[in-house]
């Protein structure tokens, strides 16, 4: 199912008008009816939005709920790999089978590439990356945080911030949220 499909399906499951989700999220209704038209392809930055307004894990952008067993174990080259705009693509790991507080997923920045236009915010108390190869850089407030290959950061996102590459290779992070 797409993206803009799922992204309906999660907001009329839970009852809320687009314009209840966008208030809820921080987007604009007509952008939230552009996604859900499938007329446009959101950022990386309005997908961790339309999670937190939605309350759910953004991996259920992309897959179908399953019953988590105890242990999962995931193959990380099994794992379904998502073209965002901005540059980006985006890889759920551990989907949302297991509803705990968090959500790890893997972002790959290619050269040039960035969350989303410009810095946003979103409503949950902390966020967790860690660098696993390149350089990004995490525009914070009113800062520029150049971060190398093995370099973790908690950070506050209730604040405005955006992830960059603009560099010549591919970054890739490890993003743990908060649900």
């Amino acid at each position: 199912m797409p993206v803009a499909m799922r992204i309906r399906k999660l907001r009329e499951s839970k009852g809320l008008s687009q314009r209840a989700l966008a208030e809820e999220a921080g987007v604009s209704p007509a952008t939230l009816s552009l996604i859900e038209q499938g007329q446009n392809s959101p950022s990386v930055a309005t997908l961790e939005k339309l999670a937190y307004g939605l309350q759910e894990p953004m991996a259920s952008f992309f897959t179908e709920p399953a019953v988590a067993p105890d242990v999962e174990i995931l193959d990380l080259e099994a794992q379904s790999v998502f073209d965002l705009r901005e540059q980006s693509e985006l890889i759920p790991l551990a989907a949302q089978n297991h509803k705990s507080s968090f959500e790890p997923l893997l972002i790959r920045l290619k050269p040039g590439g960035r969350f989303g236009k410009k810095p946003y915010f979103v409503g949950v108390e902390s966020a967790f990356a860690w660098v696993l190869s390149g350089t990004a850089v995490l525009q914070y407030d009113d800062s520029e945080i150049k971060l190398g290959r093995n370099q973790p950061v908690y950070y506050d996102p209730r604040k405005p911030h955006n992830w960059s590459n603009p560099y010549k290779k591919k970054c890739e992070l490890l993003m743990v949220r908060q649900r």
